[in-house]
């Protein structure tokens, strides 16, 4: 959360439009814990498959986390009209120009994409029955990954092709470079995270000790024994330890 408000406080202190405003930083961490948790959720829900831990990350979790993000969504969305309140009511034409630019410009397909991705999608977590769904949480926090992937978008680019200037007015088009070094962040994260889960335990030890000792095998046999004691045996029992 550190790094996004440092990040949304040098974006905040630039002068180009769309970039000076001061709600980056609260913007930028509610961004940051909506986009984490549908990230946790993508990587959780398949180890969760290929590992056998249904007993131990529950449909209870999922759906706690999912609450998480459409209540971080919602935020995001409030930030998002914001932005636009205040270019309208600051009456500056160049921060005006420049969302009028993002809604309906040549890029306005990567604006749009963001609000439906990041603001409308998650509201369907509303819903309990699709909160507890695990494909659709899977496909959910997949859609709100791609949102936040288009919300970096937007605010890089749609304010960088047009500023002060109209002589350096440009669209701007990927490079194969920088699509290979965007597509090498994956590997590497990846293979970060796969030799992780292979030499270390992916949940952690201490939180399932409790878990572990109320529903291990040891213990549903030991409760095996017991119900098959009448009440009068193992209350005579209990009173003889004490």
């Amino acid at each position: 959360l550190s790094v996004h408000t440092i990040v949304s406080f040098d974006f905040a202190t630039s002068v180009i439009p769309g970039w000076h405003t001061t709600i980056f930083p609260p913007y930028f961490v509610a961004g940051a814990i909506f986009s984490g948790f549908a990230m946790v959720n993508t990587l959780l829900i398949v180890c969760r498959r290929i590992m056998g831990l249904e007993d131990y990350i529950t449909v209870g979790h999922l759906e706690a986390m999912n609450k998480v993000i459409v209540l971080t969504g919602s935020i995001v969305g409030v930030a998002y009209l914001t932005e636009l309140f205040m270019a309208w009511y600051s009456q500056v034409l160049y921060e005006q120009e420049a969302f009028n630019w993002r809604i309906l410009g040549p890029y306005w397909w990567s604006y749009w994409a963001m609000m439906t991705c990041n603001v409308v999608s998650p509201q369907l977590f509303w819903f309990k029955k699709l909160r507890r769904n695990v494909p659709f949480t899977f496909i959910m926090s997949i859609v709100v990954n791609i949102g936040m992937w288009f919300e970096r978008f937007v605010i890089i680019v749609t304010s960088l092709y047009r500023d002060y200037l109209p002589g350096s007015w440009t669209y701007y088009t990927p490079t194969w470079p920088e699509v290979g070094f965007y597509l090498g962040t994956f590997g590497l994260f990846f293979t970060c995270f796969f030799l992780f889960a292979k030499y270390f335990p992916v949940i952690a030890i201490a939180e399932i000790k409790f878990v572990l000792k109320t529903s291990g095998e040891a213990q549903k046999a030991r409760m095996a024994v017991i119900d098959q004691k009448s009440t009068e045996e193992f209350v005579h029992e209990q009173m003889a330890h004490h």
